[in-house]
């Protein structure tokens, strides 16, 4: 039928249809389809498949494509094209494979052709491993082989994953989805009966469905329990953490038995080769406890029933140190009766609870952030109904830029005079070129007083202002008519602080609050924003308003190192919450009530055996969960609802919030800005290249405690290392056990109860923090400091100095109409809008101001007058010299006048009396101290004032004396050269006069440094030496007008070593004496403390004022017991740390090979450790001495030399580098012992130092000059000149005129030998001296070195490395310590020449001649003097090219 009589037929049928009133679908019929399988009851598909099994297996197509066949069904074929794939291996296989009907006869009644398909399709690739699994002879697995299986599974946690449990399924188990519903079980009496009929069959023949890895996420612990998954699955979305403790539902249980007589052993593998009885038996049911304690097995190991009465043995780890934990257990036990749970404040704060009647409130800021142009303030608001404090989130809009233009008193090319209109034209077309519509201007006049020459003191401006959402004016934009932009660079909260004159955090009053259009914008409690920053205003009185109580966390981690890319992943997180902490007041943090919890991860595959157990019976809450993953994420939950006001913690910014950034982004955990108050879209773009700042945003809104940063170091000066132990030992009082984390989790934390105590250490920790925030005040402090700064809390608290001193700059310029210098960056050359192509360029534009300059001069340093003093020593200090100086000459930015001066010419002091800016700023600070210092002389305050005063002075006298600090800082936006020049002048020339005033008071000044001078008063009475101090105190003070000397110490006796190097014995008032240290050994981080102890000792003895000769034989008598114990090893191990700070990167050192600390620095960072510079770096130098190995081979770090028993401290090498040099040092001024000495009572190679020794006792001694010795004495180590005969060919020895008489005859010299009588011609002269003198200057440059220690005599001529050390025998720096020296010096070289010049100089041999002699040496002299002249002649050529005869006067008398 053709296709239009088909269309014409259908048409027919349709018409049909619509009369009839019916259609197509009701008029269908279906047709009867072939029978496609048969239907079978149970029954008869056994008996099938009985049949099957009775016949011999058969091979289809057996030419290597084909299948083998035993009569199971595999059902996995065909199902592989998903994404997942199964194997029916009976190894893995849990009786998942069932018999399902339809599924049987659908597959024998498909077509042959089909099936052959099948056989040749390329699905049966991916059914391989189901092929081989239904082979009846299998091979063995050996133990390699499953070891490297166990080692291969083990690595399948993966963290970063999500769907990490799935994927760690496939790979450990390789089976079938789990079964929709349950097999039917059998009877307990089967079983049991089962289990005794063949007991020595393998527990697989009768649990054949024992999972060999634990079951998929999501799998229920108890089967019984339908409900169980749907718990997980809410559990795992929870966003707050219980305050009760919550038992661990682990997704791998262990596998308990039916019965008491079938136990099952975790240990053991199950037997492989044993097959099933009856495939088609059903299967027992095997339920899951949620409180097993049985481990779990993860390494896919069967187990066997070889132990029939034990309960399953636990795994005890590798042995290690024993780690007594009862230290920081005892600590815990003290803390546990001031635990109390947390009750934060859950969902959002109504409006109506927070706002006062006139429909204001009060907001307290504490930090800020700067997003899209505009400023949001954190901080908290008090809550009216319930008195509680919320934390809030203001966003502040409508903050302007605002430009200041400077114009040109002419136009760039042409001379026409500049109007103001002319410069708005300009602007108008700069900003329309940036595309900013929105902007207004008007005049202004400002004052300039900075390091632009070319900027007047004061001018019209063109004031500009567009929002900050607008394009940034390129930086050095200049046009025809302006010159200068000025606030270019300013940032909105710079620009919203100083128009609202905002002093740091305190109290501001809303006005006009609008609760809408920000709701979800931050994770605060409270939401709003306001219109305008006129909106904000500080509340009257708010520096005496009281700070609302804050919410303090100390938080502690512990991590592990990834295997697979060497990075570190946290194992375990620990929050510490001190709830209503007033920073008014202090309290110790033992007496504070806090809440308490840690959420943890299995460190391997799984939780140690009976951790579980132990960690429901600790006192505080341990969430654990299965993987980082879980546990970043219930982290973040738990700070949600706490919602803490500020971290707190001991390598906080680079440690703890650097780890935690970088594990939540690599991890990809959503939310992962709820580690600040800040909703984010995205992550920081420049986040893990260097982005400080950018790691700084997220965290916007809680402010950052760390105490190793710089703030946290100047407040603990006394700390070397500035690690918590040491910090714990020097604040706190208390020991702190210090733990090497791979080891320990390794060792002894690898059980139940030692991961416990493991995770307690970091409980413990949380506390010491805390405790050590508190004590020292830290964070009232830095806000003190902020308060006095104008700045921000957080940036203070991150230990920004620079930063304070310019924002209180600002305020104070800003407050008096100054143009302030823009904030540079150093980050190259800006791009400019060039609107004057024509004009030329300004040369002021065209210089950059992060040029390094040379340093200048800074404070006086009198020479020391070495050596103890046994009489009283006043030491007389000036009070804060550099700001007194500042305040007495009234230097100032706007006072100094230091235009058009070179560079390093220093200013003339101001003449004009009107204070300036900077004088009277400091001045303020210098009162406001006085008077709370007077407050705090008041009886009746309470000791929380007393506390809080004693922070505000503090906060005064560090800003104060800082204020010096930005004018010689080349990196500081107020940076002026000459200012510091002038200051620093000021203050030597103040030290010199003093001295000289002393000096006309007949006192001894022995040593000056800076701002002091110590003066012996030659009495051994205090209160004479005080009198005397206090009639030297009036007369410098007599002299100055602020400027204040005082008596600052009185040393009892003084060791005065060299410049800044003394130890003294501090004498006060009451009798009492304290030793003061400045400069020595012992205060250098780098000598361990065996090393301090000695000295300390030593030091004692020398200042207790005993007999000399009695205080010598103690101090040996110490130095052979100390050298005993230290070959003994009875000294702790951890008193041979040595700390060495790292002034750059670890891998930047060319010669870091041969640096201990380098070494151990780039060991740790291999390990996954965080070393950068600036890092101090722990290292014992082990091995036994004598070897070759450098130090640098042997040095590790304490944690390591404690894991390993083989490893100990080199006692040959502590002693003769780490004890000798620093005694040495302290006794060199005492009379009675020697280098010699010391190294004998150490048992020390006293040929070392013979030659040290020596040098020492010469070097006191007063050498001559040369040109003043004798010849005799001069000349008496020269070569004598031979002349050899030409003609006899004898060697005639030439002493001159005066002691060769007999040679030399009146016709000349002659041969010494009488029968020769040879006459030597003076040509003959002249070639002899000039070969002996080319001799000699070969030998010169030969260059040969030889040691001094006449027991080595190495000889070399190999330059060393180590300056005039000796290299040794071997040339390996090993083995001697004497000074290399050359044999043939210039010096000799030059006598040689002298001595050759001496002995033909005619005149000096008449001056010599006496008695009878003369009239013959005359008569000599004269006959040879034409030819000696011409000798004369040739050697003083060579004198000439000699440089030791020349001297540069420029170098000695240059500046």
């Amino acid at each position: 039928m053709s296709s239009r009589a088909n269309q014409r037929a259908k048409l027919e049928e349709l018409r049909k249809l619509r009369t009839s009133k019916k259609t197509r679908l009701s008029s269908y019929q279906t047709q009867d389809e072939q029978r496609l399988f048969d239907e079978l009851n149970e029954e008869e598909y056994k008996k099938v498949q009985r049949t099957r099994l009775d016949q011999d297996d058969f091979v289809v197509d057996d030419n290597g494509e084909g299948y083998v066949e035993n009569g199971i069904d595999e059902w996995e074929v065909g199902r592989a094209s998903g994404d997942q794939y199964y194997s029916s291996s009976d190894d893995n296989d849990d009786g998942a494979v069932q018999s399902k009907v339809k599924g049987k006869r659908k597959r024998e009644a498909e077509n042959p052709t089909t099936r052959n398909d099948q056989e040749g399709s390329i699905n049966k690739y991916f059914t391989s491993l189901a092929v081989q699994a239904a082979a009846k002879h299998k091979t063995e697995a050996t133990a390699e082989d499953k070891e490297f299986l166990n080692d291969l599974l083990g690595q399948l946690d993966d963290p970063q994953d999500g769907f990490r449990s799935a994927k760690k399924l496939k790979a450990q188990e390789q089976k079938s989805t789990p079964r929709p519903q349950r097999p039917l079980s059998p009877s307990l009496h089967s079983i049991q009966k089962s289990y005794s009929t063949k007991e020595n069959r393998s527990i697989r023949e009768i649990l054949p469905f024992v999972p060999s890895s634990p079951p998929k996420s999501g799998a229920t612990v108890d089967i019984s329990d339908d409900d169980a998954v749907q718990r997980e699955e809410e559990e795992a979305q929870e966003l707050q953490l219980s305050s009760s403790r919550i038992p661990f539902r682990d997704s791998k249980p262990a596998l308990r038995s039916h019965s008491d007589e079938m136990p099952v052993e975790s240990d053991l593998r199950m037997d492989d080769d044993d097959n099933y009885d009856d495939e088609l038996t059903v299967r027992p049911m095997l339920t899951f406890s949620k409180s097993a304690d049985t481990p779990v097995n993860l390494n896919a190991v069967r187990p066997s029933v070889a132990n029939k009465t034990g309960a399953p043995a636990s795994k005890e780890g590798p042995a290690g140190e024993a780690i007594d934990a009862r230290q920081w257990q005892d600590v815990n036990e003290k803390l546990s009766s001031n635990q109390q749970p947390d009750r934060p404040i859950l969902g959002k704060v109504a409006s109506e609870d927070i706002l006062d009647d006139d429909g204001s409130l009060r907001f307290f800021w504490m930090d800020y952030a700067e997003i899209g142009g505009c400023l949001c303030l954190f901080g908290k608001i008090p809550i009216r109904t319930t008195g509680q404090y919320a934390s809030a989130f203001i966003k502040v809009n409508g903050i302007m830029r605002k430009l200041y233009f400077l114009p040109r008193v002419t136009k760039s090319n042409s001379s026409s005079v500049v109007e103001m209109s002319d410069v708005y034209g300009e602007v108008d077309d700069l900003l329309t070129k940036l595309k900013i519509s929105d902007w207004k201007a008007k005049p202004c006049s400002r004052k300039y007083a900075f390091e632009l020459n070319d900027i007047p003191r004061e001018s019209d401006y063109l004031k500009v202002l567009y929002p900050y959402d607008k394009p940034q004016v390129p930086l050095g934009t200049s046009g025809e008519t302006f010159s200068h932009i000025f606030g270019i660079g300013t940032s909105i909260f710079e620009q919203f602080v100083l128009a609202r004159n905002i002093m740091g955090p305190c109290w501001l009053r809303i006005e006009n609050p609008i609760f809408s259009g920000v709701e979800n914008a931050s994770w605060c409690k409270i939401e709003l924003q306001v219109s305008s920053p006129a909106s904000i205003a500080c509340v009257e009185n708010s520096e005496n308003e009281k700070s609302p109580p804050l919410k303090l966390m100390s938080v502690a981690i512990r991590t592990k190192i990834s295997q697979r890319d060497s990075k570190p992943e946290i194992i375990s997180i620990t929050g510490r919450v001190y709830d209503n902490v007033s920073i008014e007041e202090t309290y110790p943090a033992d007496k504070l009530p806090s809440h308490l919890f840690t959420i943890c991860r299995p460190a391997g595959p799984q939780f140690p055996v009976g951790f579980q157990n132990e960690a429901e019976k600790h006192r505080t809450i341990i969430k654990m969960e299965k993987t980082e993953v879980g546990l970043l994420g219930l982290f973040l939950a738990k700070l949600h609802t706490t919602d803490p006001d500020a971290l707190i913690g001991h390598e906080l910014e680079e440690g703890i919030y650097g780890t935690l950034i970088h594990r939540l982004k690599e991890c990809k955990i959503p939310n992962w800005h709820r580690i600040g108050r800040m909703r984010r879209s995205q992550w920081p773009m420049n986040l893990g290249r260097g982005g400080y700042f950018a790691e700084k945003q997220i965290v916007s809104g809680r402010l950052m405690c760390d105490l190793s940063n710089d703030l946290g170091k100047s407040l603990m000066n006394k700390c070397q290392s500035w690690s918590l132990t040491e910090m714990c030992d020097l604040i706190l009082s208390q020991k702190r056990t210090e733990l090497d984390n791979e080891v320990s989790l390794k060792t002894w934390a690898s059980s139940g109860a030692g991961f416990l105590s493991y995770l307690a250490h970091a409980e413990t920790d949380t506390y010491m923090i805390a405790a050590i925030a508190l004590r020292t005040q830290i964070i009232p402090l830095a806000k003190q400091l902020t308060n006095l700064a104008g700045n921000s809390w957080a940036r203070t608290l991150s230990g920004t100095r620079a930063e304070r001193n310019e924002y209180i700059l600002l305020h104070e310029f800003t407050r008096n109409k100054y143009i302030c210098p823009d904030k540079t960056y150093d980050k190259g050359k800006s791009p400019r809008i060039a609107l004057d192509d024509d004009g030329p360029q300004d040369e002021e534009e065209n210089r950059t101001d992060s040029k390094k300059k040379d340093k200048y001069k800074g404070g006086l340093v009198l020479d020391p007058e070495r050596g103890l003093y046994d009489k009283f020593v006043l030491v007389m200090d000036f009070n804060s010299l550099y700001p007194s100086i500042i305040q007495e000459f009234n230097i100032c930015f706007t006072t100094v006048e230091r235009a058009d001066l070179p560079e390093d010419q220093v200013p003339d002091v101001p003449q004009e009396r009107e204070l300036g800016i900077l004088p009277r700023l400091i001045s303020t600070l210098v009162e406001r101290r006085k008077q709370v210092k007077g407050l705090m002389k008041d009886k009746r305050a309470t000791p929380a004032e007393l506390a809080q005063w004693d922070i505000k002075q503090q906060a005064l006298k560090l800003t104060a004396n800082s204020m010096y600090g930005c004018l010689g800082y080349i990196r500081s936006r107020f940076y002026a050269r000459p200012l510091a020049m002038l200051t620093t002048f000021q203050g030597r020339e103040i030290l010199r006069s003093t001295k000289e005033l002393a000096e006309s008071l007949l006192l001894r000044v022995i040593y000056g440094d800076t701002d002091s001078v110590m003066i012996n008063t030659n009495v051994d009475n205090y209160a004479s030496a005080i009198k005397i101090g206090n009639d030297f105190k009036k007369a410098v003070n007599e002299r100055y007008r602020l400027l204040e000397i005082d008596i600052d110490n009185v040393f009892q006796r003084l060791l005065l070593h060299s410049k800044k190097k003394y130890a003294a014995l501090n004498f006060s008032a009451e009798g009492k004496t304290s030793v003061e240290v400045k400069g020595l050994d012992m205060r250098r981080r780098e000598y361990c403390q065996i090393s301090k102890d000695a000295s300390s000792s030593i030091l004692k003895e020398i200042l207790s004022g005993d007999d000399p000769d009695i205080v010598i034989e103690r101090i040996h008598d110490y130095l052979r017991d100390l050298a005993k114990k230290i070959r003994e090893n009875s000294i702790p191990i951890s008193r041979y740390t040595i700390y060495t700070k790292l002034s750059k990167d670890p891998e930047s050192y060319p010669g870091g090979k041969t640096m201990p600390q380098v070494q151990v620095a780039l060991r740790r960072r291999s390990k996954g450790d965080v070393v950068k510079a600036n890092d101090v770096i722990a290292f014992i130098v082990t091995g036994e001495g004598g070897h070759n190995l450098s130090p640098a081979d042997r040095a590790f770090s304490p944690q390591e030399v404690k894991s390993e028993p083989s490893l100990k401290p080199d006692p040959e090498w502590y002693l003769s580098k780490q004890i000798f040099p620093p005694i040495e040092r302290l006794c060199g001024p005492i009379d009675g012992t020697d280098a010699i000495r010391l190294a004998e009572c150490l048992g020390l190679d006293t040929r070392k130092y013979q030659i040290a020794s020596i040098t020492s006792q010469t070097g006191d001694e007063i050498h001559p000059l040369e040109s003043t010795l004798p010849d005799e004495e001069r000349f008496k180590d020269m070569e004598p000149l031979l002349l050899t005969c030409l003609k006899c060919k004898s060697k005639t020895k030439f002493g001159g005129l005066n002691t060769s008489s007999r040679i030399c005859a009146p016709e000349g010299i002659k041969c010494q030998d009488p029968e020769c009588g040879f006459v030597f011609p003076t040509s003959v002269l002249v070639a002899q001296v000039e070969a002996c003198i080319r001799g000699w200057t070969n030998q010169y440059y030969e260059s040969w070195l030889e040691c001094e220690d006449e027991s080595c005599g190495n000889t070399t001529r190999q330059v060393s490395v180590y300056g005039k050390r000796c290299l040794g025998p071997e040339g390996l720096a090993t083995g001697c310590s004497g000074p290399m020296v050359y044999r043939y010096s210039d010096k000799l070289f030059y006598n040689q020449l002298l001595y050759y010049t001496s002995l033909f100089d005619v005149e000096r041999a008449k001056s010599k001649a006496e008695g009878t002699e003369r009239e013959q040496i005359s008569i000599l002299a004269e006959r040879y003097r034409n030819g000696f002249a011409l000798v004369s002649r040739t050697i003083s050529q060579y004198q000439k090219k000699c440089g030791r005869s020349w001297v540069q006067m420029e170098i000695i008398f240059s500046v």
